[in-house]
């Protein structure tokens, strides 16, 4: 029995998708799912951030950036140095993040950066409030 042309290309398709997602979930353990303590924690710096702002940062971050390379923590980065490594991966990589979804990825990565108000050890495996992801060794 033949099997369709297409029928390979959609499993090969397919297993492309999963990888990508295994990927980004294996590394999901080094990015902080943000709480209330995290919002009252960074209001004087950056007041009006709310928790749902935090997350969707947080998702947009894990979806966006884990297609071309494993996620860092971002405690890994002072908050000052986040902005300037988004800008040159759009420019380097021609990828276009949507405006909003850039400015909630910054927050939320400056949020937890190491220079942040009350910095916790954000992006260091088993501290602060992870997510219980399989957890990897730190690059």
């Amino acid at each position: 029995m033949a099997m369709h042309p297409m029928s390979g290309r959609l499993a090969l398709g397919s297993a492309a998708l999963g990888a990508v997602l295994i990927m980004a979930c294996a590394h999901a353990g080094f990015v902080p799912q943000p709480t209330s303590m995290d919002v009252e924690r960074i209001q004087p710096a950056d007041p009006g951030l709310t928790l749902e702002e935090m997350q969707a940062g947080r998702a947009a971050y894990l979806v966006r950036c884990s297609g071309c390379h494993p996620v860092h923590g971002p405690g890994e980065y002072r908050g000052d140095q986040w902005a300037p490594m988004i800008a040159r991966m759009q420019k380097e990589k021609k990828f276009k993040i949507p405006e909003h979804e850039r400015v909630l990825i910054e927050r939320y990565l400056v949020a937890f950066s190491s220079t942040s108000p009350n910095a916790p050890d954000a992006g260091v495996v088993g501290a602060g409030a992870m997510q219980s992801a399989p957890q990897a060794s730190a690059h």
